[in-house]
């Protein structure tokens, strides 16, 4: 089975932490890690939700 191409990335030299992505992600997939978010590819269905919301 081929992997699965996520299209949402998230730059961790702009996260500041703020959490308003984990707030905002219908399917729970995000994590912040070492104070940086990190997606749970496994449970990110590509809604976009957290890079609309992100302010950075």
């Amino acid at each position: 089975m081929a992997e699965y191409f996520h299209s949402i990335v998230l730059d961790e030299e702009l996260c500041k932490g703020c959490t308003n992505c984990i707030k905002k992600c219908p399917t729970d997939a995000i994590r912040v890690q070492y104070g940086k978010a990190r997606i749970e590819k496994e449970r990110c269905i590509d809604c976009g939700e957290c890079v609309r919301t992100c302010p950075y």
